[in-house]
């Protein structure tokens, strides 16, 4: 056998597949300090079953796998495979080529191959065993080992010369044969144990199965007459189950039609309760428009009042006018009469002012003469009076002006005044009149916002109104609704009562024991089953369903109860009923593992129900064993898991019998037995919640009716106050305008006065003008006048009389000139006034002239407004009759609702009948699928039975049922049996076959003692054998190994002495071994004394001396000469190489003298940080490199 090569790869620093190759002879491997060379001999230990981290210089296993670098990824696995050459059979392998791997992936995994198939560590051990290439051969000598040989007890040491010595077989052998022989102790012990139990049990069972076997004989007949008494039920069953269903079908029939026509009736109720409301929209609709017209009639009428009053104020604007023209007719003749006194005044002027002139005439003659007869005596005095003549005449006239002037100023000044005070007091007018139209704006203003007001309220409360009325409609229409469901539900509830009361449903075996009980004559009576256990709403199909017939049985209080009340059917001929003794009835419980993982599980029925602790051992009699599930296939596949080994029932009552017969279809729709009292209480709270809610509907519809009348009441006052605002608003309307008009003409009247003042102070200014020049000049002509007269006296002198004369007839004259134009002026004045009051009454007609115009116009506006109120009033008329006409539509609309009415209460009256013929035919169809359900229930039963009892479906217990003639005979016959099998006692059926298997155990059991008492012997016989064996191959092996020791140690220290021996002789096998040196010149007591070189040496020369005596194929050593010197090494290397021939060398090292002996070099380096490459040099590369002769 010969080491080919080893393969690595992601094994430690050696993550790329790496292969080293080995050729007979010595192989090194160098390299400097971390580079990785060792761990090519981890290498080779791990593959070969190392199973120790630490022996592979690791914290835990995973650090064998390359752990990556900054520049490399960690690989997942590692592996190294080791070929070896099996060409000589050194290994118990049937092959030339053996491939050893191991592989260890970083999850934990790990994989052992030989030849790429998997394979044990066991099977590895073994294959090396023996041959010292094991995990713990002496092939493998890493760092450390050398010490350890040396340091280490005697008895630590027998492991490396066992295998050396080949017994490492042996002793594996051995020591299972040890492990064997101790299994087969503990086997014979309890072998001989259940023989002893046997035995004790053979003779009772022997007895029991003679028991057993009359049972089964009696069984097996009993069997055969119940079966076909069983089948006889059924067969009855089954025809009572057609009669009862042509009943029912025909009971249904008739059901079905009451339910036709009471949803008929339902669906003519549902079209009278939309017509009813259609109606109701109508109405209200209609009464939109009626509440539409009586706005409209309401402003058309504020129309007409608005024209009326225009009318009525026009009237009084034509009243006024006149009244304005009768005073100008007035004014006129007043006028005329002035006019006439005027000009009376004037005639009679004219004649004071002819007079007047006449005497001025005269006494302008007389001072004529007296300047004539002045001026007589000089034409120069002549000329002086002639011009003092005239200066006096326009000195008069001048005085005149200005007297006139100063006159007509203080009457334009008066005027003035007069104009002023006037123009004061219609200015004060004006403002309040202004104040007056102002606050009429405003009032106006208010009204109008009133009006509108008014409007959006009315707006808002005939929605209101709307509003009310339909939500009136509607709780009415909720409260009828209600009441009739009341009533529903009242009905239901006394049918319902009625039928619990009367125990309907019930056979007429139970009526009669319950009545009795209630009249003393049988006592005990706890119930049936229906009234005494409770069970949940959503579980009520599924219990009544599992009940069944059961839900008829009468719970007594004792078995004496029970015995009582039969006893009284009898003698009242009341029917058969089944009794429940609650002394005697036990509790049935289904003990099935897993049932409640299974998918649909809903539980035990007996679990789901509750009821007074004293029945639960009839809860769990009935229902102890039933289980409940979702739904069919889930209760299929439940049973089918289980072999249909109980009853299944589904939520919706579909049964999957004991056995595996199926019973489903369609379910009574009416109350069961098990719900009835139950939905009696939910009825009765649903009955009262919807009474409530009626009550509450009703007490809503009175408050919105009051509330509909108070906003009635509130629409038709704030209708009222709308037509008076409105009626209000015409007026201030009216009396603002009249009020307008006023201000207007204060307005003008004002505006004439200040344009007469205007030109009253324009004549002053020119007045006052004249009389300032008539002043001036007045004064101009006094001086002259002066003048002349001095000039007359000096001229003069004596005739101072005329002169004197002549003044007075002056002063006259000018008196009579200025009374002349005094009363020139009053003409004047009295012609202007004249003027004045012409045109004041020529503008009087032309007043009196528009008013009659005005009068025309206001009349023709009165016409116009007369005609727009006759239009109005006449729409009015339309509106109302329109009116009219939508209030007889409500009218009509009312009496259709009337006959809806009629008919509704018509439909009620029907309904109610046909509620009851439903009621009849439902409780007869009730009482008919009931009878049904018990002969189902019988049915059901006596399958069940069959599959509980014999597990046998009808058709198979039809195949082998016996035939019977007369069933009577059959019935006493089969009471005989049971009485049989009673006498017998508790019996133990499976006695039989226990005892015939019990003594043909009993017999295996002895033989197999016998037996294992002889693989006993022949064990101990063969670890006798192994153990002589070892010992002789050991001692043989041990004594050529301590001569070779004593051989190879003188070789290698030059002289000296050493010897193995045996620490105890007597136990050869497990004896320590000790070793005796003496180098040369030395006495040494304890190899602890001796240098790490001789101990180094002195385990070199141990492994030199086992491998002569069984060479190993190859050897790994690492390391092992570091501690020699060079002498010692190449005296090493010299005694290796003489070695060669029959073993292999690895060799991990760092000397030059090792290195120069080996045939093949590879060196490890480290290039990149912490990975491996290797190097492959020969034997004459090495010499070249290190300058050394090649061999």
């Amino acid at each position: 056998m010969r080491l080919k090569s080893l393969e690595i790869q992601g094994f430690k620093t050696f993550p790329d597949k790496t292969k080293l190759s080995f050729e007979q002879g010595i192989t090194s491997v160098v390299g400097p300090n971390g580079s990785g060379k060792s761990n090519i001999s981890d290498a080779i230990r791990w593959v070969l079953g190392e199973q120790s981290p630490k022996s592979l210089r690791c914290a835990k296993m995973e650090d064998v796998v390359f752990n990556g670098t900054d520049k490399r990824k960690r690989q997942g696995y590692a592996e190294v495979t080791l070929n070896i050459d099996n060409k000589d059979r050194a290994l118990d392998f049937n092959g030339d080529d053996i491939a050893v791997t191991r592989r260890y992936y970083r999850s934990g995994e790990s994989e052992y191959l030989i030849n790429k198939a998997a394979v044990r560590l066991k099977d590895i051990n073994e294959l090396f065993m023996d041959t010292g290439l094991g995990r713990d051969g002496y092939s493998m000598i890493g760092q450390g080992k050398i010490d350890s040989i040396v340091s280490s007890k005697g008895e630590d040491r027998r492991e490396i010369f066992e295998e050396a010595a080949g017994i490492s077989r042996y002793r594996y052998r051995k020591i299972d044969a040890e492990r064997k022989l101790k299994s087969t102790e503990d086997n014979l012990l309890r072998l001989r144990d259940i023989v002893t139990e046997l035995e004790e049990r053979v003779g009772p069972l022997e007895k029991q199965s003679e028991k057993a076997q009359k049972f089964l004989e009696y069984s097996e007949e009993k069997r055969g007459l119940e079966i076909a008494l069983w089948l006889l039920t059924l067969d009855r069953s089954q025809n009572e189950l057609k009669v009862q269903d042509e009943k029912i079908s025909i009971a249904k029939s008739q059901y079905d039609d009451a339910e036709t026509a009471l949803e008929q009736i339902q669906t003519e109720s549902e079209e009278i309760y939309i017509r009813n409301g259609e109606y109701s929209s109508k109405i209200e609709n209609i009464r939109t428009e009626i509440t539409d017209i009586e706005s409209q009639i309401s402003e058309k009428r504020s129309l007409v009042s608005v024209a009326e009053n225009d009318i009525l104020h026009n009237n009084e604007n034509i009243d006024r006018i006149k009244n304005d023209i009768a005073q100008f007719d007035v004014n006129a003749d007043e006028l005329v009469k002035r006019i006439a006194d005027k000009e009376k005044e004037i005639s009679e002027l004219d004649a004071d002012i002819i007079a007047k002139k006449k005497k001025y005439s005269e006494l302008s003659e007389q001072l004529n003469e007296i300047n004539t007869t002045s001026g007589k005596s000089s034409d120069v005095l002549q000329e002086i009076t002639a011009e003092l003549s005239v200066l006096t005449s326009k000195s008069a006239d001048a005085r005149v002006t200005e007297m006139t002037a100063e006159s007509t100023v203080s009457e334009l000044n008066s005027r003035i005044e007069s104009l002023i005070s006037s123009n004061d007091e219609k200015k004060t007018q004006s403002e309040e009149l202004a104040d007056i139209s102002k606050d009429y704006d405003n009032k106006i203003g208010v009204a109008k916002e009133k009006i509108e007001s008014l409007k959006n309220t009315i707006d808002g409360l005939q929605l209101k109104l709307s509003s009310k009325e339909k939500k009136k409609d509607e709780l009415r229409e909720e409260s009828n609704k209600l009441m009739l469901d009341v009533k529903e539900h009242m009905r239901k509830i006394s049918f319902l009562e009625n039928l619990e009361r009367n125990l309907e449903g019930f056979s007429k075996s139970v009526k009669t024991v319950v009545n009795a009980q209630s009249h003393g004559k049988v006592h005990g009576i706890c119930g049936p089953v229906s009234r005494v256990i409770s069970v949940p709403k959503e579980y009520g199909v599924a219990i009544e369903t599992a009940l069944g017939s059961a839900m008829q049985n009468i719970v007594t209080e004792t078995d004496e109860d029970a015995k009582r009340a039969i006893r009284y059917l009898k003698s009242v001929d009341g029917g058969r009923a089944t009794f429940l003794p609650l002394n005697t009835i036990k509790p049935r419980e289904l003990r099935e593992n897993g049932l409640e993982d299974c998918y649909g599980f809903v539980g035990v029925a007996a679990n789901l129900c509750s009821c007074d602790n004293k029945y639960n051992g009839i809860l769990y009699s009935l229902l102890g064993k039933i289980v409940i599930a979702e739904d069919l296939n889930c209760a299929t596949t439940i049973a089918k898991k289980y072999s249909y080994r109980f009853k299944i029932v589904t939520l919706d009552g579909q049964v999957v019998n004991a056995g595996g017969s199926l019973t489903g279809g369609s379910l009574n729709r009416n109350t069961g037995l098990l719900s009835r009292a139950n939905e009696i209480e939910t009825l009765k709270k649903q009955t009262a919640v919807l009474e409530q809610k009626s009550k509450d509907a009703e007490n809503r519809s009175i408050e919105i009716s009051r509330e509909y009348s108070a906003f009635e009441a509130q629409l038709l006052g704030s209708r009222a106050d709308l037509s008076n605002l409105r009626q209000d608003l015409v007026r201030l309307e009216a009396e603002k305008r009249a009020c307008d008009n006023e201000l207007a003409n204060a307005g003008a009247s004002v505006e004439n006065s200040m344009n007469e003042i205007t030109n009253c102070r324009r004549r002053i200014e020119i007045l006052e003008k004249d009389k300032n020049s008539a002043k001036q000049l007045l004064v101009e002509l006094n001086k002259k006048i002066l003048a002349a007269e001095e000039k007359v006296n000096e001229l003069t002198g004596s005739r101072a009389e005329l002169t004197k004369k002549r003044e007075e007839i002056s002063l006259q004259l000018q008196n009579l000139r200025l009374e002349i134009v005094s009363s020139q002026k009053d003409i004047d004045a009295l012609n202007s006034d004249i003027v004045f009051a012409k045109s004041t009454g020529n503008e009087n007609l032309e007043r009196k002239a528009e008013l009659n115009q005005e009068i025309e116009r206001i009349k023709s506006v009165i016409l116009e407004k007369t005609e727009f109120i006759n239009c109005t009033n006449a729409e009015i008329e339309k509106l109302i009759a329109n009116q009219n006409e939508r209030s007889k539509a409500i009218e009509k609309i009312n009496a259709d609702r009337e006959q809806l009415e009629k008919r509704s209460a018509e439909i009620r009256m029907i309904e109610r009948d046909k509620t009851s013929e439903r009621e009849t035919s439902g409780r007869e169809l009730a009482r008919l699928e009931e009878r049904k359900i018990n002969i189902q229930k019988q049915y059901d039963d006596i399958i069940s039975k069959l599959w509980e009892e014999y597990e046998l479906t009808r058709r198979e217990a039809e195949d082998c049922a016996v035939e019977i003639d007369d069933s009577k005979q059959a019935q006493r016959r089969l009471n005989e049996l049971k009485q049989k099998i009673r006498s017998l006692g508790n019996v133990n059926v499976s006695a039989i076959e226990e005892y015939k298997e019990v003594s043909e155990r009993y017999e295996f059991m002895s033989a197999q003692v016998n037996d294992v008492e002889k693989s006993k012997k022949e064990i101990e016989k063969l670890i006798t054998d192994l153990t002589k064996q070892m010992k002789e191959v050991f001692v043989e092996s041990f004594d050529q190994i301590n001569k070779n020791f004593t051989y190879t140690f003188k070789e290698l220290f030059g002289g000296g002495t050493a010897s193995l021996s045996l620490a105890d002789p007597e136990n050869i096998l497990t004896s320590g071994i000790d070793i005796l040196v003496h180098p040369p010149g030395k006495i040494v007591i304890n190899l602890e004394a001796l240098s790490g070189g001789e101990k180094a040496l002195v385990a070199i020369a141990l492994y030199f001396a086992i491998m002569k005596v069984r060479p190993a194929p190859f050897c790994v050593m690492d390391e092992i000469e570091a501690a020699l010197d060079d002498v010692n090494v190449y005296r090493f290397a010299a005694y290796l190489r003489r070695m060669t021939d029959n073993t292999q060398f690895i060799l991990i090292t760092h000397r030059r003298g090792t290195m120069e002996e080996a045939d093949v070099l590879y060196g490890v380096t480290m290039q990149d940080e912490g990975i491996s490459k290797l190097l492959e040099l020969r034997s004459t590369e090495v010499a070249e490199k290190l300058g050394i002769d090649s061999k």
